[in-house]
């Protein structure tokens, strides 16, 4: 209690080395703070799915597939069509669930009531996509296989995304 005393003392005879302290002890936690919760969200939280250690990229890199076609230079598949999800479906029984998903640059217009419609970011992804990842919906329903076929009415699954999936 003397030292806190002491302390208190000396900060009201300097009141801008006082200032000085505070502030520099401010951003020295401000900063940790900042690094570790960027270190936790991106290194130490597993995914928002049931089973993360179950799941596996197919292919080597992740640096693929924009416009630059099935295989890239080294033989690392990029990205694969639909009929060859398929065939990997059918031909390889190492895979527990194998799910497809197409993400990028495809837009489509959402509105709410009479508001204007505004842009946003669309993925289209295969019938099994939130069955194999454990995601359930918390309103109506998720896509099913048997919206994978043809002539199935077209489904749609809106959600808001402050994080990763």
């Amino acid at each position: 209690m003397h030292d806190i005393k002491l302390a208190l003392r000396q900060f009201r005879k300097a009141p801008g080395f006082a200032l000085t302290v505070m502030l520099t002890i401010s951003l020295g936690i401000g900063a940790n703070v900042a690094i570790f919760t960027l270190v936790h969200a991106i290194l130490l939280k597993s995914l928002p799915v049931a089973d993360p250690k179950a799941l596996y990229r197919v292919g080597d890199r992740d640096d693929c597939c924009v416009n630059t076609g099935f295989m890239n230079d080294d033989g690392d598949f990029d990205m694969f069509s639909y009929d060859m999800y398929r065939q990997f479906g059918t031909a390889a029984p190492e895979f527990e669930q194998l799910a497809a998903f197409q993400a990028g640059q495809n837009m489509m217009s959402v509105r709410a009531g009479s508001g204007t419609g505004k842009a946003e970011r669309t993925e289209y992804v295969s019938g099994n996509y939130f069955p194999t990842f454990g995601l359930g919906a918390y309103l109506g329903r998720t896509l099913v296989p048997s919206d994978d076929v043809p002539g199935a009415t077209p489904v749609v699954v809106l959600t808001v995304r402050s994080e990763f999936i």
